[in-house]
């Protein structure tokens, strides 16, 4: 019996089809067939590479949050302070998801979800080491407060969205430099030290 080599190119493929079609119908809204179509493939060649439609929205999160986190970590330099190290992250974050509309989409649909499995959830945040790194250097250099990691993460998240949203309904850039800026104020503001 021969092996079948998956092809990088064609999984790559099917990650951008359904994409596309989760931000345009919704995850549940989206069958595998139409995935397949739009790829160019048969629906079982897509099952040779997720055998699952969970499969293939978790390998989705998945390299989102992957290429997403090596790029804000090339912004990052050890000889930061805590609070420029945080600002490198959110700028990051914000330049990186208004340059990939679509991924924005989709996190946005599936990350409250209950879609993502609470194995994917603790693999994701696996990538996100450099932004627990940020507040164990700003508890150590006693610039930010001694809130609970999880919380300060959290506020970074809502804060980030609230301005991504406002940044997607504003076409002045100024103005959205503006919001980039004064989101970041407000976050920074809460929790650094007195």
């Amino acid at each position: 019996m021969m092996v079948r080599k998956l092809s990088p190119e064609k999984r790559t493929q099917f990650l951008n089809s359904a994409l596309k079609l989760f931000v345009v119908n919704g995850v549940q809204s989206t069958s595998t067939n139409a995935i397949a179509k739009d790829a160019g493939t048969a629906a079982g060649t897509l099952f040779l590479y997720f055998p699952t439609k969970q499969d293939l929205v978790h390998e989705l999160i998945l390299d989102i949050v992957k290429e997403q986190s090596e790029y804000i970590r090339t912004l990052l330099d050890p000889a930061f302070s805590a609070r420029d190290t945080f600002y490198a992250i959110w700028e990051g974050m914000i330049r990186w998801f208004s340059e990939h509309a679509n991924a924005y989409r989709y996190v946005q649909q599936v990350r409250d979800s209950g879609m993502i499995s609470d194995e994917v959830v603790q693999e994701t945040n696996r990538h996100f080491g450099y932004f627990h790194d940020a507040i164990q250097k700003g508890f150590e250099l006693g610039e930010i407060k001694p809130y609970p990691v999880e919380l300060i993460g959290e506020f970074l998240y809502r804060d980030f969205v609230a301005v991504m949203n406002l940044c997607n309904l504003q076409p002045d850039i100024a103005k959205k430099e503006e919001y980039i800026q004064s989101g970041f104020e407000i976050f920074w503001d809460g929790i650094k030290a007195e």
